[in-house]
């Protein structure tokens, strides 16, 4: 078992794993709702299939997957969220911040 802590946000749904690195904010979204699970409450190997874990559809409610687009938290503007890619690595064309992930 490897160690270290594994997030989860609370706001987009991302999961991520790591050993050395603690941390406050979502790297996806940069959200404070953060939480750590523990590496023994992993899902147990009878559940794990290839490609479980790997972010999937648009459901209701936390946890649902990614966001469906990024959004200037500034002027409003949107663009489709590309995946694989932070919303937050991306520049608003229009005012020049930051966009957040949304919807």
């Amino acid at each position: 078992m490897t160690s270290g802590k594994k997030y989860k946000c609370m706001a987009c749904g991302f999961e991520w794993h790591s050993p050395e690195k603690e941390y406050r904010k979502c790297p996806d979204c940069e959200s404070e709702d953060i939480y750590t699970v523990s590496m023994e409450e992993e899902i147990p190997k009878v559940m794990v299939q290839p490609g479980l874990g790997r972010r999937r559809g648009r459901g209701a409610g936390v946890g649902a997957g990614a966001p469906a687009v990024c959004k200037c938290p500034q002027c409003g503007y949107e663009s489709e969220k590309i995946p694989g890619i932070p919303c937050r690595t991306q520049k608003c064309p229009k005012c020049g911040v930051s966009l957040c992930g949304a919807g």
